[in-house]
């Protein structure tokens, strides 16, 4: 059994056990990164290949501690861990702030009819989740989303999902909202000022916005049966406009750095990490919190993420470096030539149908590098392809409950307001949402990027 053939095999399994057992998708991608790593340890020089200066010295020590070393200072992108870090601190104090509760219920009040209030509803979950993730946004507007049905006389659930699926939207669309992001960027050298206009051409960030105008629109003419109805919804008050500020500030300098520091590939993660601190800080000082609020708003941060981002890391680095999606890219290259147009609808089919069911992060950390190298081949855009797996990946992870800890979130909450909504309710809404913003996103990522 070649060694090509065990790491296949431990990638395959680990994908079933993530899809399967979402929950426990962090002890999956350790245990497969812990696994590799062994086997780096026993049989050197077969998974991770030894550079010319590690075979030059004496002793099987340094051959078999390689990949320990070459995992921690190289494979794991240190900057995207930060990145997360920090923003998930920011969120938190965002979210106490109640400023995008505050908007969404603002705008929702003013709207003529309650389509308008809908759509308003929805695309400032999805500007939030463009800043702060999917988790978060859904975190703070799913209160909105239920009060709103309260006071207008409509079901939970089918709001609710809405401002879930439209957070998945745009999870991806800046360097700050999420580990794919965090992930594609340091991949592909993605500076913050990147997501937004890319060597002289609109990048991800506007076209993620055709897919929240395309989500808007299927949704204002989901509830437009209920038009009618009365809008019955309190502005929320707000607490502070300083994590606002704080937040531009933090946009601001992200957009400097990213045109200053291009060379330094930490600077980055450390400016929004030492933000989060910040607003942890205000929080802490200016509002007077305890050292046990304090920890609570740090444990709502999900460390856990950061684990499984770094076994993420690893396992993918596996799949690339021993071979195995070298052999993909001919595997497809054979299949399908130089059909630029082919590849692109299979990947971006394929993102969709995938990610309806498997971790997005997990997903696009495997074939990012499978999408970038075959582009390469056959002489198109990397970001053609590249820009095609993330906007699938995100679309695709609002098919199902399962498609992303946002929906998992988003279902616990509804749970707890002693509402329901099935899984056949959730995809008969998903999958014809999918078809319809993927299709005019897709087109337009297509002609800007072909």
């Amino acid at each position: 059994m070649t060694i090509k053939i065990i790491v296949g095999f431990i990638a395959v399994i680990t994908f079933v056990l993530v899809a399967v057992f979402q929950n426990k998708k962090i002890w999956f991608t350790t245990g497969a990164a812990l696994l590799v790593l062994v086997l780096s340890t026993v049989m050197p020089d077969t998974i991770f290949h030894l550079p010319e200066d590690v075979l030059a010295l004496d002793g099987n020590v340094h051959s078999r501690s390689y990949a320990w070393v070459h995992a921690i200072t190289e494979v794991i992108n240190w900057n995207a861990v930060l990145l997360c870090l920090g923003s998930m601190m920011f969120s938190s104090v965002l979210a106490y702030s109640r400023i995008a509760v505050h908007v969404g219920s603002s705008l929702a009040r003013r709207s003529s009819n309650l389509c308008g209030a809908v759509a308003a509803i929805l695309a400032v979950t999805s500007i939030v989740a463009a800043f702060i993730g999917n988790v978060s946004a859904v975190i703070i507007m799913v209160p909105v989303a239920v009060s709103f049905c309260r006071g207008s006389g409509i079901k939970c659930g089918s709001l609710v999902a809405a401002v879930a699926m439209m957070s998945n939207v745009e999870v991806a669309a800046t360097l700050a909202a999420s580990p794919e992001s965090a992930m594609f960027a340091g991949y592909s050298g993605f500076r913050f000022n990147d997501f937004f206009i890319f060597d002289g051409r609109v990048s991800f960030f506007v076209i993620c916005q055709v897919a929240m105008f395309a989500g808007c629109t299927f949704f204002y003419f989901s509830f437009i049966k209920n038009r009618k109805n009365k809008i019955q919804i309190q502005v929320e008050k707000l607490v502070s406009w300083v994590p606002s500020v704080l937040f531009g500030i933090m946009i601001l300098g992200l957009s400097i750095v990213s045109s200053c520091l291009k060379r330094n590939e930490y600077s980055s993660g450390i400016f929004v990490f030492i933000m989060g601190i910040i607003s942890i800080a205000w929080f802490k000082f200016s509002q007077k919190k305890t050292a046990q609020d304090i920890i609570n708003v740090l444990l709502k941060t999900e460390w856990k993420t950061v684990i499984f981002l770094a076994g993420t890391y690893i396992l993918a680095a596996t799949v690339r470096e021993c071979g195995i999606m070298s052999d993909m890219v001919a595997a497809v290259a054979e299949f399908s030539g130089d059909e630029k147009v082919v590849v692109y609808i299979i990947l971006f089919a394929l993102s969709v149908i995938i990610s309806a069911f498997v971790d997005n992060v997990i997903y696009v950390s495997v074939i990012l590098p499978f999408a970038s190298i075959y582009a390469l081949k056959i002489g198109a855009e990397p970001e053609l392809f590249t820009f095609a797996l993330l906007l699938g990946s995100c679309i695709g992870s609002s098919v199902t409950p399962l498609g992303s800890s946002a929906n998992r979130m988003a279902m616990d909450m509804l749970k707890k307001e002693n509402e329901t909504f099935t899984f056949a309710e959730w995809v008969k809404t998903g999958i014809p949402f999918a078809l319809v913003t993927s299709c005019l996103s897709g087109f337009f990522l297509w002609n800007m990027w072909k």
